[in-house]
Parts: C-alpha cells; sequence; structure tokens
C-alpha cells in the first residue's frame, strides 16, 4: 500500500534529519523525533496513526533516493507522471511519482 506525503510532511522530515525543509510544530517535532528512534514494531504502530509522516521517516532512512525525492516533493519540483499535475500529495509507484487522484484511478 503506498501513502501519498504532502510537500509540507516533506519538509518536516528534511528539518529532522537536517537536509533542509522546515520546522514543524512541537508535537510533530516530538512524533519525528519518537519515529526516528523507533524500532520497526514501534513506527508501524505510529504510522498507524500518522501514515504519511511514517512513510516519509522510512523513506529517508532507508531509501538511498529518499532524501533527494523528498526535496523535490517540498521543493514543488516534483509532477505527475500521469497527468504531469504538481498539485500534491503525492504517491511513488516504482520509480514514478503519481498524484493522488491518479494514483486512485479518477483522472
Amino acid at each position: 500500500m503506498s501513502t501519498a506525503i504532502s510537500p509540507e510532511i516533506a519538509a518536516h522530515v528534511l528539518a529532522h534529519f537536517g537536509h533542509g525543509g522546515y520546522e514543524a510544530g512541537s508535537f510533530t517535532r516530538h512524533l519525528l523525533s519518537a519515529m526516528d528512534t523507533a524500532d520497526p514494531a514501534n513506527l508501524a504502530r505510529l504510522g498507524e496513526a500518522f501514515p504519511a509522516y511514517a512513510a516519509a521517516v522510512v523513506g529517508i532512512k532507508y531509501d538511498p533516493e529518499g532524501v533527494a525525492f523528498l526535496q523535490r516533493l517540498a521543493s514543488g519540483g516534483i509532477t505527475c507522471a500521469n497527468c504531469e499535475g504538481g498539485d500534491g500529495p503525492f504517491v511513488t509507484v516504482g520509480t514514478s511519482p503519481l498524484c493522488e487522484p491518479c494514483h486512485q484511478g479518477r483522472q
């Protein structure tokens, strides 16, 4: 299952890991800290409540292209591979970003 990550979430996660972006509010900073230090089982539990943040954390920590993807997403530099729209949130399917409507087959 793919999870859509908004540009704002991408920016928050990038800031937490020191790769640009911008700081989130205090609750989200604590959430990101918990996700960053969680073992896989607890990260999955947190991801049930905050799936987009968990997906972004997993991406930045374990995907070699995760930082670059989140940076493009946060800066608005991603377009949908199907409709070429730039209005996220986006889901990565394979190596191609799709906007949420295209991913769900609505466009």
